[in-house]
């Protein structure tokens, strides 16, 4: 994967994120794999959340309801009870990597432009 940020931690998350989202086309993929993406996610947005209030970042609305939206989404496949089969397993990593790819590289970069003019890198 690309780099994705200039922030270290923010750009590590991102490939972390990325990866977990590769295992879900595993073959052995299950559950744990969604409920990996569903912990993860909820730090890295927590992280990104905290630097938005604390520096009083401008975007921070729309960008928390970016967040809330894959929270939901991911959320939902947790709660499911049906264990997801290959090909659904393939069309959920394919629609979260494809959001999180126009996330990181969109909405994102103008909170990583804000942190780094700032002190707080």
């Amino acid at each position: 994967m690309q780099k994705t940020s200039d922030i270290i931690w923010q750009d590590v998350q991102h490939q972390v994120l990325f990866e977990i989202l590769d295992l879900l086309k595993e073959p052995d993929a299950d559950r744990q794999v969604l409920c990996r993406l569903e912990a993860y996610t909820e730090y890295h947005f927590t992280l990104e959340e905290e630097y938005m209030l604390a520096l009083d970042f401008p975007g921070r609305d729309a960008h928390v309801e970016s967040h809330e939206f894959f929270r939901k989404e991911i959320s939902q496949l947790v709660r499911d009870k049906q264990e997801p089969d290959a090909q659904f397993r393939e069309i959920i990593a394919t629609f979260l990597t494809e959001w999180l790819t126009r996330h990181v590289f969109g909405i994102d970069k103008e909170l990583e432009a804000f942190i780094l003019e700032s002190s707080a890198k």
